[in-house]
């Protein structure tokens, strides 16, 4: 019998590892999604926004800052990246602000609260407390996760016998910089 429960805690397992890897596949992005693209070309640009339309040759892009929507060209996108959570850094501040209040109000709750008459000093250390420990609340909470999205190019034509040889191009790279490519064809 202990084979039987081995055999079926390692078809278990070997379950899991198969969906992990159908779990990493590429994720689409559609209308709605928000998103953040890197272009070179004739206009380079860095854009924060929504997805609104995507087609075969362009996606239009509301920006964050309320701009109007560019459409950029699939074959001008050197980076493009989907938002994967959002930042949750004023959740942090907020978090952060109010257990300063807490303390402060901890602290002086323990040495006997103000009873006597509270000074200012004892307003004005409340209020350090609580921005220092908003401020590092803020530090310290999770900003917003973006994760990379292929982009599928469309190619213009079809190769004929006349463009055979070698192509020597310069491309522009993720991370900054161009790099170059040499293409044999035949």
């Amino acid at each position: 019998m202990p084979k039987v429960g081995r055999a079926i805690a390692c078809l278990i397992m070997f379950a899991g590892s198969v969906g992990g890897l159908c779990a990493d596949e590429q994720p689409s992005i559609g209308p709605g999604t928000r998103v953040r693209l890197r272009s070179s070309g004739a206009k380079s640009l860095k854009l924060v926004g929504v997805l609104t339309a995507a087609d075969r040759s362009s996606l239009t892009v509301v920006p964050e800052d309320g701009g109007e929507a560019k459409a950029v060209p699939r074959q001008d996108i050197v980076r493009l990246e989907r938002s994967v959570s959002p930042s949750r850094k004023s959740r942090g501040v907020w978090i952060g602000f109010g257990v300063g209040l807490a303390l402060a109000f901890g602290k002086a709750a323990i040495q006997g609260g103000c009873n006597d008459g509270c000074d200012s000093s004892n307003i004005l250390a409340a209020g350090l407390v609580a921005v220092s420990t908003a401020t590092a609340g803020g530090l310290i909470a999770s900003g917003e996760r973006w994760s990379d999205v292929v982009v599928e190019r469309v190619q213009s034509h079809a190769m004929t016998a006349g463009e055979a040889g070698l192509r020597v191009r310069l491309v522009p790279q993720v991370m900054g910089g161009v790099g170059l490519s040499l293409v044999a064809s035949f």
